[in-house]
């Protein structure tokens, strides 16, 4: 079974399918993030629109600055986010980046093809005047 889905997510990761996914879940992530921080530093966090502006700044490390995390408990929720936030997006960019060249790579490769054919006429012709 193991097999079966490492290759589900490779063809997901090639094709793009994933992509939703992985937005759904960054997105999900800064909301329970958000939430933890309101729940577990009322103090620098009072309001919950509060925490999930700052879930979403540090999730996309943006980190505007302007609410910031005193406690020890909230620094701890903070340092989980920014790693989970900085290893998702690089993620996220690294499949786009995929994407992009698997594309490219595929609109050139029926040039390639006539490149190697014509390639394959002059060294007949070469061959033909060396004889």
């Amino acid at each position: 079974m193991s097999r079966f889905v490492l290759r589900r997510l490779q063809s997901a990761f090639e094709t793009g399918r994933i992509l939703p996914y992985l937005m759904t879940t960054i997105a999900a992530l800064a909301f329970v993030f958000g939430v933890l921080m309101w729940v577990f530093d009322r103090e620098d966090f009072p309001t919950l629109g509060l925490a999930l502006w700052w879930a979403a700044s540090t999730v996309t490390t943006v980190g505007y600055g302007d609410a910031v995390p005193v406690q020890p408990i909230g620094r701890a929720v903070a340092t989980v986010l920014m790693i989970a936030g900085f290893a998702s997006l690089s993620l996220l960019t690294g499949i786009i980046a995929s994407l992009l060249v698997h594309k490219r790579a595929e609109q050139e490769a029926p040039d390639l093809g006539k490149l190697d054919s014509r390639l394959a006429e002059i060294e007949r012709l070469l061959r033909g005047q060396a004889e």
